[in-house]
């Protein structure tokens, strides 16, 4: 099981200190990998803070070069250097805000992996290609297009651009389904078994209708990870939910 914290561009120095007291009060468990994807500037202070904690941290994006003439940009490198485990790339707010086509996120996702950093690969659709019937050909494509080489310990996130930040989720029938059509397709392609997070909308409410669902291997927490008591929470049920089904 995996519970993965994307805070974006949100906390400062202050609040990420005060999130952290709160963390060193929580007792963990090691049933649960947990890992926090913090902003870039407060990588290195995030790890250092939290760094007897069963917790990794990870980068939000990198570059796909490991260095170079790319003013703005993080090497992969630089996050191994601060003591990244992680990375996300192809995002959704990374593609659509920044106009990441799925050549680069597979450049940027390679990058990465030979810097021995792991991936989480985002994929998903939009309302309009979900209201086609396109959803399961449209994450494909992006598989199709996107996986790098050497796959192996990493995850894909199925995040639904149309629930993120909505409130909104697909069903459980409908998550299921495309967590197990993902499996199937990149078992078929690459040989190798991946897991698989949901990402859209996940909070301390649904989270334990969505850890239910069977081929759902962990979640990709955005909005309700801002605040410690509902990361917590999120965290909480996932041990729970292991628990029960031992």
């Amino acid at each position: 099981m995996f519970i993965a914290a994307n805070w974006k561009m949100n906390l400062n120095k202050k609040s990420i200190l005060n999130f952290s007291k709160q963390l060193k009060k929580f007792k963990f468990s090691n049933k649960v990998q947990t890992c926090i994807f913090p902003p870039m500037t407060y990588v290195d202070y995030l790890n250092e803070l939290i760094s007897k904690l069963p917790i990794s941290v990870g980068g939000q994006n990198c570059h796909y070069k490991s260095s170079g003439a790319f003013t703005g940009e993080v090497s992969p490198k630089f996050l191994i250097d601060i003591g990244c485990e992680y990375v996300i790339i192809g995002h959704s707010e990374r593609r659509t805000l920044n106009n990441e086509d799925n050549n680069e996120i597979k450049l940027r996702a390679q990058s990465a992996i030979d810097c021995n950093l792991k991936v989480i690969l985002c994929v998903g659709e939009s309302q309009n290609d979900r209201v086609k019937g396109l959803a399961r050909e449209f994450v494909e494509k992006q598989l199709l297009q996107c996986l790098p080489n050497n796959f192996e310990n990493c995850y894909i996130a199925y995040e639904p651009i149309w629930s993120i930040g909505t409130g909104l989720i697909p069903t459980k029938n409908e998550i299921n389904e495309m967590h197990k059509n993902i499996k199937e397709f990149i078992f078929k392609t690459t040989n190798i078994e991946t897991k698989v997070l949901y990402g859209g909308s996940v909070n301390k409410i649904n989270i334990n209708d969505i850890l239910d669902i069977s081929n759902v291997d962990g979640v990709l927490v955005g909005g309700s990870s801002l605040e410690v008591k509902d990361f917590l929470a999120i965290y909480t049920a996932a041990v729970k939910h292991l628990v029960k089904s031992e």
